[in-house]
């Protein structure tokens, strides 16, 4: 793939992900860097729910502090 087609996919796959946290998404907190944590249950513990972050700023797995991680891997 160009790097052009890369940036269009990755700006639509943004946009779908904006619009489900609009429809969707409770928030449940952020973390020291600035990024959003966010659910699809009013329930934060409910192991069936879609959990997910909104980076802020580069989208890097390692900005992700372990608290965060282990609760996204629904390992708490």
């Amino acid at each position: 793939m160009e790097s052009g087609q890369l940036i269009f996919i990755a700006i639509h796959m943004s946009l779908g992900t904006t619009i489900y946290t609009w429809l969707n998404g409770n928030f449940v907190g952020d973390d020291e860097l600035g990024n959003k944590y966010y659910c699809n249950s009013k329930n934060f513990n409910d192991l069936k729910a879609k959990r997910w972050v909104i980076f802020n700023g580069e989208i890097e797995a390692s900005n992700i502090p372990s608290h965060w991680h282990a609760w996204l891997h629904k390992s708490i």
